[in-house]
């Protein structure tokens, strides 16, 4: 097997970081570095982190693509793991998402069934999208499904951004996150990219781990978040979509503008002043209707 490193993203993950650490220790597959990248976090962190012998890198807290970013411009190994702190991993977790990987040199990403913290409810598997309604879906006119049952290594949307192996150099390739993306979609937005380049992202179900979701977004956050999550939707529809898809998820942000006013507002705001950047980059990303179309056909 190659050499993997450990990307662990944390922002005052203090209460949880030694069971992440010991649960990576545990893997079948060694990594060949673990590296904690904190977000300037106020509590004590560093000194969990530093006492169980993790290097870390400190960073400001530009949301968690930044982090991860910067952390797997840190590692050299061909595979990085990238992390929440709220997470544990099976034993087997990192060698199976390897194996997925080493299987076609083509793959950007390999993805892991998510437990809730008893481990009793899946709460992330299989990624597929759907033609959806205009409202009370995450994207207006599509619907995304992280929860869909699969048995075997398949083809997938994205991976999630809790825990996603990635292939370093395909990753350096794509920039790594975007940037502007504090929080949410970051994980879509890349492998959808990923996916125009014709570098598949794959779903194992055999990996598995536990995840305390939403355990490391704090009530200071949330509000920078909400506003955060809707400005990614409209970021990544401009960037990557087919035009058709691009102009209903925006014509659905305004619909249901007035139940989130002050997160939308906020998002289509900073939308709006980066667009001569996102149409830039939409050149760059080509969006084509014929991906659209097979992911909406289920994958075949």
């Amino acid at each position: 097997m190659p050499e993997t490193a450990i990307v662990i993203g944390n922002y005052e993950g203090e209460a949880f970081l030694p069971e992440c650490l010991a649960s990576l220790g545990r893997q079948t597959l060694t990594p060949k570095e673990v590296l904690v990248v904190d977000a300037c976090s106020r509590d004590r962190s560093l000194a969990v982190a530093e006492g169980l012998g993790t290097r870390v890198l400190v960073v400001p807290n530009r949301g968690l693509g930044f982090l991860y970013n910067r952390g797997v411009e840190a590692v050299s190994a061909p595979y990085v793991l990238l992390a929440n702190t709220d997470v544990s991993f099976d034993e087997r977790c990192l060698e199976l998402l390897v194996a997925a990987l080493e299987e076609d040199a083509s793959r950007f990403a390999a993805d892991a069934t998510q437990l809730d913290w008893d481990g009793r409810n899946v709460v992330h598997a299989h990624t597929t999208l759907r033609r959806g309604r205009l409202v009370r879906e995450y994207f207006p006119g599509l619907h995304l499904d992280p929860r869909t049952p699969a048995d075997r290594v398949l083809p997938t949307v994205n991976a999630n951004g809790a825990a996603m192996l990635v292939r370093r150099e395909f990753f350096l390739e794509l920039g790594g996150f975007d940037e502007t993306f504090f929080m949410d979609w970051e994980d879509l937005d890349l492998c959808w990219r990923a996916w125009l380049l014709g570098r598949p992202t794959v779903y194992v179900p055999e990996a598995r781990l536990r995840h305390r979701v939403g355990a490391v977004t704090n009530e200071a956050v949330a509000p920078r978040r909400a506003a955060s999550s809707h400005h990614n939707i409209v970021r990544f529809a401009l960037k990557c979509l087919p035009a058709g898809a691009a102009a209903t998820v925006v014509f659905g942000e305004l619909l249901r503008l007035p139940r989130h006013r002050s997160a939308i507002a906020r998002g289509l705001a900073q939308a709006a002043r980066e667009l001569p950047e996102i149409l830039r980059l939409r050149r760059q990303t080509r969006p084509n209707r014929s991906l659209l179309d097979w992911m909406l056909a289920g994958q075949p």
